[in-house]
């Protein structure tokens, strides 16, 4: 990096340091409330006599450690929970220059994530994206080579992220059908030591709250199993503010003056409820999505996973039932490895326009600072708008995906 591209960057970070640490004081969106309740609760009952469900065991522990840490140094839960999110994004920030530097690309490219406003907006509302991100950032990094010892490594980081948010799942999945296809393909084993530490952690806290709870050990032994399996009826909706395939579907739905809330427990076929429709074809397509990536040869590990999990972390948000605002977040962050690579002029624009219609959604939501520009865009909230976003969105993810699914490749980078 030159000397005058060096300085811009070092502003960059300045500038995004002073951006974050101004909304440290900041309440943000309403989930902060409910991050403080877990919190209590668990430090209080234990986290197997308190498991709500909604969050996985390793995130409730960290609500719990703010919380207590709030308690002790008297301050506010949400400057507390912030200043976590800030460890976590920095760290994603981290990882982000060493795999744009891995992939030969410009590592400047990661102010993209670290200044641009939809970034900054969902750091400021306090959502809780960026502590799982992190750790599948890391899983991708730490996958340089082939080596049974490298796959069981990263596995640890992804477990971590399986523990915590429902959005992990996908990319356990994904990651499952990998090490199937290679070794149908192959009889190469090796990359299913990704699901190890996942498999383990699982367990040891199933065993936890089998152990510790009052209830009979089959009934304790159902609770853990039931959080992930229920996931998506914890707010079962076509669409839950995210802008994607099912919000023109809901407005044509709902009746007039209704909210676009509207239930995904329709029926499409025969006893055969929407959401299922939208699993099928979600795991449908991540699935062949691995199946042509894992047979490619010439890119390396690290490339592979960042294809892999961009996608999926793309598919579900924009084509799964109850898709909230913030679940394209983790996409949103692979898009920055992406943009900074050798694809296609039309795809980098819409990974740009894609950024700006998340930003216009999540801040017209919730976001109150500066004022004027938050009652502006307030202003323009409406249903009509919300199917305008999706449309655009539905249409950069179509010039997005395309690249994803060439089979020309770009050989492996040898770099560090």
């Amino acid at each position: 990096m030159k000397k005058p591209t060096g300085i811009l960057f070092a502003v960059g970070i300045l500038v995004g340091v002073a951006i974050k640490w101004a909304t440290l004081f900041y309440p943000g969106v309403w989930d902060m409330e409910a991050y403080r309740l877990w919190g209590r609760e668990v430090l209080k009952q234990g986290l197997p006599n308190y498991y709500p469900g909604i969050y996985y065991p390793l995130q409730m522990q960290v609500f719990e450690v703010c919380a207590w840490t709030s308690t002790k140094l008297a301050v506010q839960f949400f400057t507390i929970f912030k200043l976590a999110n800030l460890l976590f994004d920095v760290g994603s920030f981290v990882l982000l220059i060493f795999l744009l530097k891995r992939q030969r690309a410009n590592p400047a490219y990661a102010l993209l994530y670290w200044l641009h406003p939809w970034f900054l907006t969902v750091f400021s509302l306090g959502y809780v994206d960026f502590q799982f991100t992190f750790f599948v950032l890391v899983c991708v990094w730490l996958l340089r080579g082939e080596s049974t010892r490298e796959y069981l490594l990263a596995g640890l980081p992804l477990a971590a992220a399986f523990m915590m948010k429902p959005q992990a799942q996908i990319l356990l999945v994904a990651a499952f059908c990998y090490g199937l296809f290679r070794y149908l393909r192959r009889r190469d084993a090796r990359p299913l030591g990704l699901m190890a530490a996942p498999i383990l952690f699982f367990l040891a806290y199933e065993i936890w709250f089998i152990i510790s709870r009052p209830a009979p050990w089959y009934v304790a032994a159902r609770v853990l199993p039931a959080s992930y399996l229920n996931v998506t009826n914890v707010m079962p909706v076509l669409t839950a503010q995210m802008p994607n395939i099912w919000t023109p579907i809901a407005y044509l739905i709902k009746g007039p003056g209704h909210s676009m809330f509207v239930n995904d427990r329709i029926h499409v076929l025969p006893h055969v409820p929407v959401k299922y429709l939208a699993a099928f074809v979600v795991l449908g397509l991540v699935a062949l999505h691995v199946w042509r990536i894992e047979k490619e040869p010439r890119i390396s590990p690290t490339e592979k996973f960042a294809k892999i999990f961009l996608f999926a972390a793309l598919a579900v948000p924009f084509f799964m039932t109850s898709a909230h605002e913030n679940h394209l977040f983790l996409g949103t962050v692979f898009l920055v490895l992406l943009g900074a690579d050798e694809v296609p002029g039309p795809t980098k624009v819409a990974i740009q326009i894609l950024l700006l219609i998340q930003f216009l959604n999540v801040y017209s939501l919730y976001e109150q600072h500066p004022p004027w520009l938050a009652q502006l865009l307030r202003r323009m909230q409406s249903a009509e708008w919300e199917v305008v976003y999706a449309l655009i969105s539905l249409i950069c993810f179509w010039f997005i995906a395309r690249p994803l699914w060439s089979q020309r490749v770009a050989a492996p980078s040898t770099a560090a």
